[in-house]
This record gives C-alpha cells, structure tokens and sequence, in this order.
C-alpha cells in the first residue's frame, strides 16, 4: 500500500516534499549483519570481531578516516563472499569521501562481480573523472562498455590510454581486441603485434592477432601466429584489487603511522603493531605514536602496555591534548570513570578541535545526569563535524534529556536544510518531530513522508522503527505496531536483545494508544551511554 497516498493526501504535495525526494538521490546506508552460519570458525570470528571494532571506532571518524574504515570492512566482506554487503560499504565510502577514486574504483568492482554493468560503468566513469592516472579504471570501464555492447566508447578511451602510455602492452592489447570485434582488421593488427614487442611473452595474444591478419587476407601470417598462441596474457598490475581480495588493507597508503591507524581500525592489530613498531624504533619519543598504542592497546584488553605508553607520551608532553585525550581513553577502558572524565576536560580545553575528545566528554556528562554540558560538547561536536549525523543525534538525546525538544528540533532541522542526502540525519529528525510534544503538524507529515522515503529506501529495523513512531504520532497505532514488529523480528533474527527489548517497549506504549515521549527508549546508549570497554582483535588476515 502507498502510505504516501492513503495517509496524508493533499497535506503531502507541493513543496514540503521536495527535501525528501532530494534526500532520496542518495542515502548512507546502514551496514547490514549478513547470515555467517555457512563460514568456517575461523572466518566467523575474523567478522564478528572486525565488525565490533569497526562499529565501536567508527562513530568518532568523520571524512577521509570514516571513508577509510568502510572500505575495510567491505574489503573483508568481500573477500568472504557478502558481496552485497562490501557494495553497501563501498557506497558509504563514496558518499563520505566524494574526492577519493578508490572507494568508486572498488564499488565498481564488486558491481562487475554482481553482474550489475551499468552500475559498475558508473562507478568506473567517477573515478576516471578524479584519477585518470591509474590505469585499471581505465582497463576495466573498457571492458564494462564492451559488455555492453558500447565498442564505440571503449575504442575511443583506449586510444585515448595508448596516446598518453605507449609503453603499455595491456592498454595495446585491449585496444586491439575490440578493434577485432568492430571489424577493424588493420588496426588490430597493429596494435596487438605492438603489445606483443612490448610484451613478447604474452603468446596468448597470437590467437586474436591471427583472426586480425586472416581479416586483413594475410592467410600465412595468420596461420604463424595461430601456431605461436599461448595462454600468458599481458600483465595488469592492480594492486588496489590485489588488496581487496588477496587479504590485504583496501587502502593502506600514507606514513607508516597512518597505515598503522589503518590497520586499527579494521581490526588487525597484530599488524598494526608491527607498523607501529617499525615507527617506534625510529622515534621512541614520538607523541603520536605512543599516544597510538596506548589508545589500542587499551582497546584491545592490554592495560599494562598501554598504561606505559601513556605515563609516557604524558610525561613527554604533559599539556599536550593528544597525551591527555590517551590517557583518558586508558582509564576509560580500564572502568576509571572519574579519571577519565578529569582527562578528558583537560584534552578539550588543551585542543577545543579533538572531535573524539568532545563526544567522550559529553557522553561522560550524560552518565553524570548533566544534560546542559553534555550538549554543550555535543553542539562543539556537530560544529566540528556538520556532515555527522551520530554528532547530531547525540546533541538530540542530550537537549531532549535537558527538556529542550524544541531547540533540538530547530537544531536538527537547520542541519538537514544543509545535508538533505544524509539517511541517518533524517531519522532523527523523524524521531524526534514524531515525539516531541511541541512539534508543528507540518512537521509532523514531513517526518512521516520521510520516515517511508527511508523505510522505502533502506528498511533497516530503525527505518521501520521510525516509521512506526511517524505513524504513531498520526494516531495510526495498529500501523505503527505492524512496522515495529518488523523491526522487533529483524533484531532478534539477529541476536541483539538489547534491541529487541528497546523495540518492545516502544511497541507496548503503541499497545497502550500512547507515543513516546523520546524520540529513542530512554536506556537507549544516546541517553545512557556506556563506558568504553575493550574488544578482542580479529585474527590477522591470510597472508596472499
């Protein structure tokens, strides 16, 4: 049914839903948990562990370090076969960092490997248009357009390729190839005897340049080269795919300490303590190194290792925020509350910038029932970083916790006006205009006309639980209840129970005729958030 249609009527034309249909071009979409039950063990616990890191790290990254760690854990999905998966990841990816051809490269990629040529020719197409520089985009959108069926196009790019890089026996050899299959027997010829000088072991280019010379009516050259064919093709190196499936980072340049940071973040901490090593031995002093294996080794349940690195960085630099934020993150892990809050504190006033200092602060005020602070670090928090829709939630919870709806409602409005493409930013405001008591009607139908362009779009368990609280806010109880029970069913298909809870005592105010009065349960982690705690590090991945 169109609940579009049949709910709101004439309230839901004109402009009040054009910044829904805005948002609908493009969304960043949850990552869904895919059915592990057919891995080995050793598999499962690969996934299962890099996905809690990636979901525990991931909400302090923002940009480029956000864009980063999608993409490794997509890289893992991949090479585990949940394609489908690692193409959500990659779409993430593009949509964080729009300026980075890799994560359009590899989503094209994975698009070939679905068998989904258009997409992956769009894709291919973006990062040409950022890096016309590395060769195998263009390799592979030459290959998507003959596949489907455009020989004009990919003729006319791999001449383009061959212009600019004549020493390149595979661009020759493509160009060739669909020359033959145009028909065009001399200048393919040409162009894969050309590979061939290049390359002269790559024989299995003798087949298409027999049928070239049979075309052109040079019967006895055709007849050598049949005699010669092989099957060594010309060599492709293609190290951002060799990374994706051959067990390596997706995208681990930068300095050793930035790959170090990398490999954190995806879980693979044995190797990101062999890089981090290699920069410790060099620089015993450096503060952002120490401040990097404290902040792991804290994460990953090694207290007495990273307590030294902390006392040390600290000792070296003992007003620097990067020391102070570390040995804040150390005692947090290590369930020193207080501690950690008093070095937290000192690191914002130290740096006002430290994205992750803030959220941390603010998340410790709301352990301490001091909601005005904590929106106070949340608001700094979405100044810093106005494409995160997380640092806007949070600033929700805490000005809904402070009896604020109303300015939480003007607040993420004004944000939405600014990044109508963000799925996320649009659930909170579906949430929160769907429960606040002051909420104009107005808002109310945009909420709900948003709630079913995301339920439409995505239909992850919050997008029918923010579906079902728009409906509830409409009087539309026994609605609301069926898409509430889609998501009660999906969380505990999952095995989250916290979730499923959550859900179900939202569905049993729905029972009672009633709405909530917070736009997420009031245990919910926005307003209750819990101390970081360590997680065990994935196994470090196959060497290929």
């Amino acid at each position: 049914m169109n609940l579009k249609r049949c709910l709101y009527g004439a309230l839901c034309a004109g402009l009040l839903l054009l910044p829904a249909f805005a948002a609908a071009d493009a969304l960043i979409k949850p990552l869904p948990v895919p059915d592990t039950s057919k891995l080995s063990a050793g598999q499962v616990t690969e996934l299962t562990t890099t996905r809690a890191q990636f979901d525990k790290l991931s909400a302090g990254l923002v940009g480029p370090p956000l864009a980063q760690a999608y993409a490794d854990i997509g890289a893992l999905y991949a090479r585990a076969g949940f394609k489908d998966v690692a193409a959500i990841a990659f779409y993430d990816a593009t949509l964080v960092d729009a300026h980075d051809a890799r994560w359009f490269y590899l989503r094209g990629v994975i698009a070939r490997e679905q068998k989904q040529d258009a997409e992956a020719r769009a894709n291919f197409e973006a990062a040409l248009a950022i890096d016309n520089v590395y060769l195998p985009i263009s390799y592979r959108l030459s290959d998507t357009l003959v596949d489907l069926g455009d020989l004009d196009a990919a003729r006319r790019l791999l001449e383009g390729v061959v212009r600019e890089h004549p020493e390149q026996a595979a661009a020759a050899a493509m160009l060739g190839q669909v020359e033959l299959r145009q028909k065009r027997y001399a200048d393919a010829a040409k162009h894969l005897s050309g590979a061939l000088k290049l390359e002269p072991a790559a024989n299995a280019l003798y087949k298409p340049l027999a049928e070239a010379y049979a075309g052109v009516g040079n019967a006895q050259a055709a007849q050598d080269a049949q005699a010669k064919a092989g099957n060594v093709t010309p060599s492709l190196a293609d190290p951002l795919v060799v990374g994706l499936y051959g067990g390596g980072n997706a995208s681990n340049g930068g300095t050793p300490l930035q790959q170090a940071q990398q490999l954190a973040v995806s879980g693979h901490l044995d190797q990101a303590r062999a890089r981090l090593g290699e920069v410790l031995r060099e620089h015993p002093d450096d503060i952002d190194a120490l401040a990097l294996q404290a902040r792991m080794e804290a994460s990953s349940g090694d207290p007495r290792v990273a307590r030294a690195a902390a006392d040390k960085v600290l000792k070296i630099a003992p007003d620097s925020a990067v020391a102070l934020f570390a040995n804040g993150l150390v005692h947090e892990y290590a369930g020193q509350d207080d501690a950690a809050y008093a070095f937290y504190q000192r690191a914002v006033r130290a740096d006002g910038t430290m994205t992750t200092a803030r959220l941390l602060l603010g998340n410790a005020e709301m352990r301490r029932g001091r909601y005005a602070q904590a929106a106070e670090q949340y608001r700094q928090l979405a100044v810093l970083q106005p494409d995160e829709s997380k640092a806007q939630a949070h600033l929700v919870a805490a000005e809904v916790a402070a009896g604020q709806c109303l300015r939480a409602l003007a607040d993420i409005s004004a944000m939405q006006a600014r990044n109508a493409k963000n799925g996320d930013l649009m659930q909170t405001f579906v949430r929160l205009a769907s429960t606040c008591p002051g909420a104009k009607a107005e808002e109310r139908y945009m909420a709900l006309d948003y709630a079913q362009t995301l339920y439409d779009q995505r239909a992850a368990a919050s997008d029918s639980a923010a579906l079902a609280l728009a409906l509830a806010a409409h009087g539309k109880f026994k609605e609301a209840q069926q898409y509430q029970a889609e998501a009660i069913f999906d969380a505990v298909r999952r095995g989250d129970k916290d979730a499923a809870d959550m859900y179900r005592s939202t569905q049993a105010s729905f029972v009672a005729g009633k709405v909530p009065d917070r736009p997420w349960p009031a245990r919910h982690a926005y307003f209750k958030p819990p101390m970081l705690t360590p997680v065990q590090p994935a196994p470090a991945p196959a060497t290929p």
